[in-house]
């Protein structure tokens, strides 16, 4: 994102008091900022931008080092909540359990895709979306940054039930039929499979709720 600033003219100055002089003297041209106070006064704007933002952000660079983190996203760093720093700097994501470097999707980003990963953590669900941006970093000319967002996942109840009881794909089908007053038998149709698999199921998601009858795991299914 860029900003733009509007340079200020000064106020133009008289070198006569006379009215000859006044009208006769020309008003100075605008005196434009030098691009590097320019610079520095866009680089400011941005940091203050990104500290007050609630959404934990991350710009890192190409290999993944932090270039900068806003207090959200340095909370979770600090907590090892879905994202660690190595021993380099570099950002790392939690997936299948071990912590893989971010620059793992550098091919992606270089090519000017967006990524988005689960953040594997406790509490409510989170993904990271990793954006690229073409920025020109001094010394190096036009390189790729990364910008790193992290928002709460809206997930719907058969994902809710997934995630809390873990359910399969079918059982979570399964459940919201169940929820929806469906009988075993007319499941069974609607999935294409046995009565004998449906009950097979239905006893597997008492194990994994700790309910006992199909009225206990339709008034816990109800209230995810």
């Amino acid at each position: 994102m860029q900003f733009h600033s509007i340079p200020r003219s000064p106020e133009a100055t008289l070198s006569a008091p006379s009215m000859l002089s006044r009208f006769a003297a020309p008003a100075p041209a605008p005196v434009a900022a030098p691009s590097g106070a320019r610079s520095l006064r866009l680089a400011a704007l941005g940091h203050a931008l990104m500290q007050h933002l609630e959404t934990p952000l991350v710009v890192a660079d190409a290999q993944g080092t932090v270039l900068e983190s806003n207090p959200a996203a340095t909370r979770r760093i600090e907590r090892c909540e879905g994202l660690w720093l190595d021993a380099s700097g570099r950002l790392a994501v939690r997936q299948g359990g071990r912590w893989v470097p971010i620059s793992k999707w550098h091919a992606e980003l270089a090519a000017g895709r967006s990524v988005t990963l689960a953040l594997e953590a406790d509490g409510p669900a989170m993904q990271m979306t990793l954006k690229p941006m073409a920025v020109h970093d001094a010394g190096v000319g036009m390189a790729t940054w990364v910008l790193a967002t992290i928002e709460r996942v809206v997930l719907t109840r058969a994902d809710a039930m997934r995630r809390r009881f873990r359910f399969t794909r079918t059982q979570a089908r399964l459940a919201e039929m169940l929820c929806q007053g469906m009988r075993p038998a007319s499941a069974a149709e609607a999935l294409g499979v046995k009565i004998s698999t449906v009950r097979t199921h239905v006893g597997e998601m008492y194990e994994k709720t700790g309910t006992h009858s199909q009225a206990q795991l339709v008034a816990l299914l109800h209230a995810c």
